[in-house]
């Protein structure tokens, strides 16, 4: 807009300057062609002048300035020594009206022509300038023009640079305001805004209050709803022993059996229910070495981690975009997976591809048939009865993935087990 400003402010200048200077030598002609007319001898049979005009460029040959005097009774025509050989044209052009006229030969002039009468003759007076000094010096304009306009484009642009900047630096202040709140920084929008967004700090702060106000209402139901669970679920625990003791067994195991399918369906509620909820400009950096180092020492210590070789290839440390309570969950029922099915050993490797991390977890168990691999990660999908537990430990890991991104999928290992493969966005730097 300022660039296609400047250049039509600089074409109008130049059209002014140019018909400024063609109204000057209009005027110079005028006043010369008047001299011209008075200087006609009417007594000369030959068409002659009583005295040269005072300007040089008339006696030099093309010389930029011109004159011819044609008598129209046909008695000869006068013309000053600057046109040469050259004849200038009849014009049917009113008298007084500058006309241009350009020859064969490249020679543009600007002239005016008037038809007198003297004494009992009359005579077509012509006088001229060339053309070429005015277009020089329009051109000469329009390159100064251009100069000039130039800079002032830049100080403009640069001017509307600065003032711009000057104006959003509130709203990026604002911004990064909410990127600390996405990242779970602080709560609420803080710092020194503007009276004119001051209302919108105050909307969206009011916003956050109310949205984390229902959260922790959701979450307290959520645990009252699981601690209320306890209590009946004891009692049906209770009932199967007492229908053991009676010799009931096959009773007392579907009760027992019911309770833990409703003990680890609130278990699964609850640990889904303290995952993040992520929107696509939710960034988070948590770092990945850090949550299997944490993770392997825990599970080291327990009965069964301690009678297993855990090996891990991290090499260099790298963030991710999840949060790190969310990764710690993640890579928590990944490995805990992995100790409880391993015969031996377990790998965890850490790869780099791309924008990605590839985090492989590999055990030396029983492995899984290539046909069951695609049950893997469905809600309390159990491949083995025979093994404790719940079949959720995958399944949150699929959920967490899908919340932040990420991806799973399940392979055979190189030792018969299986291997396990996440890959997560890396956190934006």
């Amino acid at each position: 807009m300022v660039a296609s400003s400047l250049i039509l402010a600089g074409v109008i200048l130049q059209t002014l300057f140019v018909d400024n200077l063609e109204r000057s030598v209009r005027g110079d002609l005028d006043a010369a062609l008047s001299r011209l007319v008075a200087l006609i001898d009417p007594a000369q049979t030959v068409t002659t002048i009583l005295a040269p005009l005072p300007d040089p460029r008339y006696e030099t040959p093309l010389g930029g300035r011109y004159w011819q005097i044609e008598a129209l009774d046909n008695t000869g025509m006068a013309r000053s020594r600057s046109l040469f050989d050259q004849e200038l044209p009849a014009s049917d052009v009113a008298d007084g009206e500058a006309f241009h006229w350009v020859n064969g030969d490249g020679l543009h002039l600007i002239l005016v022509s008037r038809t007198v009468e003297i004494g009992t003759r009359l005579f077509r007076v012509t006088v001229g300038e060339d053309h070429d000094r005015i277009h020089e010096a329009g051109v000469q304009y329009g390159w100064d023009i251009l100069r000039l306009f130039g800079l002032l484009g830049i100080a403009i642009v640069a001017a509307a640079w600065a003032q711009l900047r000057l104006v959003l630096m509130p709203l990026n202040r604002l911004r990064s305001a909410v990127d600390d709140v996405r990242r779970g920084e602080v709560d609420r929008l803080e710092g020194d805004f503007p009276s004119e967004i001051e209302p919108l700090v105050d909307e969206v702060n009011g916003l956050l209050s109310e949205r984390e106000a229902l959260a922790q209402r959701g979450r307290r139901r959520a645990s009252d709803l699981a601690h209320g669970l306890k209590t009946p679920l004891a009692a049906l625990h209770g009932i199967a022993m007492r229908l053991r003791d009676r010799g009931e067994e096959a009773e007392a195991i579907s009760l027992d059996e019911l309770a833990l399918e409703m003990s680890s369906r609130v278990d699964y509620q609850m640990r889904l229910a303290s995952l993040r909820t992520r929107s696509g400009e939710h960034r988070e950096s948590s770092s990945l070495n850090t949550a299997i180092l944490r993770t392997v020492t825990v599970l080291r210590k327990t009965e069964r981690g301690e009678r297993l070789h855990w090996l891990a290839e991290l090499g260099d440390d790298m963030h991710v975009d999840i949060h790190r309570q969310d990764l710690m969950e993640l890579v928590g029922v990944t490995l805990e997976n992995a100790a409880k099915w391993a015969n031996s050993s377990v790998v965890v490797q850490v790869l780099r591809q791309a924008d990605m991390a590839v985090l492989k977890i590999t055990d030396d168990g029983p492995g899984i048939p290539a046909k069951k691999i695609e049950k893997l990660g469905r809600r309390g999908a159990r491949l083995d009865e025979a093994v404790p537990g719940t079949g959720l430990g995958l399944a949150i890991a699929t959920e967490i993935l899908e919340l932040n991104g990420g991806a799973i999928a399940y392979h055979q290992g190189r030792r018969g087990g299986l291997t396990v493969e996440m890959r997560l966005p890396l956190a934006r730097r």
